[in-house]
């Protein structure tokens, strides 16, 4: 019950106990009566001027502190003419230009933090106090893998660590923090992609290593091969050859790109790819679609990369009746299916990795170029054997054309 209904029930009380005192006296004490009639009066006088000057302006200030629990935090209160409730008035009134105004700042900045979280380049994660997700930027719906969730899962509080994800050549390094809110420290991730730094690094470093070795070699080789006759001959012209072939891996031009069909462009590479494949007894099967798939891309380049990923294919069939299809589809992918050996996991993990290869006479040069050259094009790819159908599957995504209005 509020405090001036209070006020109403003791004010009734007063009447009728003065109506009841009044009939008492008018007979008996005419006098009396007077008097009586003349106190309840003045009492119910000043239970109304005790009314305009305390239980009022009480009533206003808690009609002020329902707009605060309601956060209307524009409206203000009148004065009520009452010195020292005007003064709680005055106050409240400041406090709550206060209140509105940090609102208003702690607003923005949460607007602000917001869109610079979803225009970040790194991923983040928020989690509630139970490691659940409740929120994560569009960066982190694009980095999200299998191999990134169970990273997170594992991960602990204040810990960072690098995931390398299999089949392709992303590396990608999460942090496991927290920030402090109301009391509670809330954990999140923070996930970020080193691939071009590591393959800018792994570059600057192999084209020192293969320049300096092609060097020595070539000019070693130069100088004694004209006083070498036969198989010693051959064999530093192979080893000058084979120096030769790593140098060619730190010239690769920049892409000249220009807009063309997905499909076309395949076409294109047809009757090379099924010479490849004729040679080793390898049926191939092209499935295109007839809607455009517009690209940019370097026509030159792109042929290596098809002629390097068909020949991987192949030398994984081996000679088993074997089958590999390159097949176009929207948005913008081109996938190079075979059903050759497969790729063990433990070596999807270091695919595209400089130098790397199972061969026993490989020299990791054919998905290093791949590498090299799908990134300069923008392109997400990766290389992975499903294990359900045990199919390899090469996948290349280029970016999305943005359709002019």
């Amino acid at each position: 019950m509020k405090l001036k209904h209070y006020f109403l029930l003791l004010t009734v009380g007063i009447v009728l106990l003065a109506g009841v005192a009044l009939f008492a006296t008018f007979r008996s004490h005419p006098t009396l009566f007077y008097v009586t009639e003349g106190f309840v009066v003045l009492i119910l006088f000043y239970l109304w001027y005790f009314y305009r000057k305390t239980i009022r302006p009480y009533d206003t200030l808690i009609g002020g502190m329902e707009l605060v629990r309601e956060l209307d935090l524009t409206t203000r209160l009148a004065p009520s003419g009452q010195h020292e409730t005007d003064i709680i008035v005055r106050t409240f009134n400041d406090l709550l230009g206060r209140l509105r105004s940090e609102h208003l700042r702690l607003e923005e900045q949460y607007t602000f933090l917001n869109l610079l979280i979803d225009a970040s380049p790194m991923g983040v994660i928020q989690c509630d106090l139970d490691g659940n997700t409740t929120s994560m930027n569009p960066a982190a719906r694009e980095m999200l893998s299998p191999s990134i969730e169970e990273t997170i899962q594992a991960l602990p509080l204040g810990e960072t660590t690098t995931v390398r994800i299999p089949g392709g050549p992303q590396l990608f390094r999460i942090s496991h923090l927290s920030f402090p809110d109301r009391g509670f420290q809330h954990p999140f991730f923070l996930i970020e992609s080193l691939t071009s730094e590591i393959r800018l690094a792994e570059k600057a470093a192999y084209e020192r290593v293969i320049r300096m070795i092609a060097h020595e070699v070539n000019n070693s080789v130069a100088g004694i091969i004209g006083s070498l006759t036969g198989d010693e001959a051959e064999r530093l012209t192979a080893l000058s050859s084979f120096v030769s072939r790593f140098a060619e891996v730190v010239k690769i031009p920049q892409p000249q790109l220009q807009l063309c069909d997905l499909s076309e462009e395949v076409e294109a590479c047809r009757p090379f790819l099924e010479n490849l494949c004729t040679q080793a007894h390898v049926h191939i099967d092209f499935r295109l679609t007839d809607e455009a798939v517009p690209v940019h891309l370097d026509t030159v380049l792109f042929q290596q990369v098809l002629i390097n990923i068909v020949k991987n294919a192949v030398e994984s069939i081996g000679t088993t009746q074997g089958l590999v299809t390159l097949e176009v589809t929207t948005p913008a992918t081109l996938t190079i299916t075979d059903n050759g050996h497969g790729i063990p996991p433990a070596i999807a993990k270091n695919l595209f990795t400089p130098f790397f290869s199972t061969k026993p006479q490989g020299q990791g040069l054919g998905l290093l170029l791949i590498r090299d050259i799908l990134t300069s094009h923008h392109c997400t790819f990766n290389l992975l054997t499903d294990p359900e159908d045990h199919l390899t599957r090469f996948t290349i995504q280029f970016p999305l054309q943005k359709t002019q209005k």
